[in-house]
């Protein structure tokens, strides 16, 4: 099977030749992995491993000619960037950023806004390049775009968004339709330049902390559930016929909701947050796919194989008919390269199914 022909068989309950895997790499990683390896620098891991899909997002940006440097001071850098935010950001290896300001000050600023063409080429400047490349690679292409939640905070600001979200539900209802309209848009446009109307749109929004979403399921109802239904629902008459959602932390409490507004699978479906995928299999079959489920916060940091082997084996017979692309949320500085070379070795090794 292509990469292309494995994802699209898990995400139809089919079962693939081998388990499909999807990681992603943070930090420091790949200069560790590829010292560990003893190549010279140009070996990409998502090549060496097959990783199976790719996911392609254009600069969905609200305000994508706004970027601009406002100061350096050497150690720090104050930036306007395509979210209409002033953020700082540090220098160091830890990775800081702080906002400083957002577009929406208070509520009546949004009457002021507009958003900058979904088709403008200053959104796909390098775009074409990289999806061919990402092709010619033999992945899997989907399109993405960013979730309602996470780019309506961009433009207010997080806490107080979750306020106006319990005291202004009005201002909220022309905050979320202002947002979807610009994500939609961006959505089809994106379909279109990826031409991943058969394998489907991501939509990107961190609701969610490690115990809950950052809101109340009442609240996913009240704001979000109909407006992704209606993404959802446009995109699918354009053409796009599948529709998957990331969040970090635990999605759980809205899970069903997000099955009726019509997303089909998850990522990355954290361990640590409480999200069994075994468990979450019996209770919905094979309403769900599953993309993730490796634990990537205790079990590969502490790098006992066999506990590895253990919490894989698993993972590997719930995908074997299909419904699971195995992956973790990152894979950062704190993986030890030979832990993640003996895991993919692992998985490559048990994943066939003849």
């Amino acid at each position: 099977m292509t990469s292309t022909e494995r994802v699209m068989a898990a995400v139809n309950f089919r079962k693939p030749d081998r388990i499909p895997i999807w990681d992603g790499y943070w930090g420091h990683f790949i200069d560790s992995w590829q010292r560990y390896k003893g190549f010279t620098g140009s070996e990409d891991p998502r090549n060496y491993y097959g990783i199976d899909l790719s996911i392609c997002v254009a600069d969905e940006t609200f305000f994508p000619s706004q970027r601009g440097v406002v100061s350096d001071d050497g150690d720090y850098t104050i930036e306007r960037d395509g979210w209409g935010r002033t953020i700082r950001t540090g220098k160091n290896d830890a990775y800081f950023m702080e906002t400083l300001d957002t577009v929406l000050r208070e509520p009546s600023d949004l009457d002021r806004l507009a958003c900058e063409p979904a088709d403008s080429e200053i959104r796909f400047r390098g775009f074409p390049e990289y999806v061919a490349a990402e092709r010619a690679a033999g992945r899997c292409i989907f399109a993405k775009v960013g979730g309602l939640y996470i780019r309506s905070h961009f433009l207010r600001g997080e806490d107080k968004l979750l306020l106006d979200m319990a005291l202004d539900l009005g201002f909220c209802d022309a905050l979320f339709d202002w947002t979807i309209e610009h994500l939609t848009a961006m959505a089809l446009e994106t379909l279109r330049r990826t031409d991943a109307w058969k394998t489907g749109l991501w939509v990107y929004d961190d609701m969610a902390n490690i115990n809950s979403t950052m809101f109340s399921p009442a609240m996913f109802e009240r704001f979000l559930l109909p407006r992704y239904a209606k993404l959802i629902d446009t995109c699918r008459a354009a053409g796009c016929e599948h529709f998957f959602l990331h969040s970090d932390g635990n999605i759980g409490p809205v899970l069903d909701m997000l099955l009726a507004a019509g997303f089909e699978g998850f990522n990355p479906l954290e361990p640590r947050c409480g999200l069994d995928l075994l468990e979450l299999r019996e209770k919905y079959g094979k309403r769900c796919v599953f993309f993730g489920g490796m634990c990537n916060t205790r079990i590969l940091p502490r790098g006992d194989r066999a506990e590895i082997e253990r919490f894989v084996k698993p993972l590997i017979e719930l995908g074997r008919e299909g419904g699971l692309v195995l992956g973790s949320a990152s894979i950062g500085d704190d993986i030890a390269p030979e832990t993640y070379d003996y895991y993919m070795s692992l998985v490559k090794r048990l994943g066939i199914h003849p």
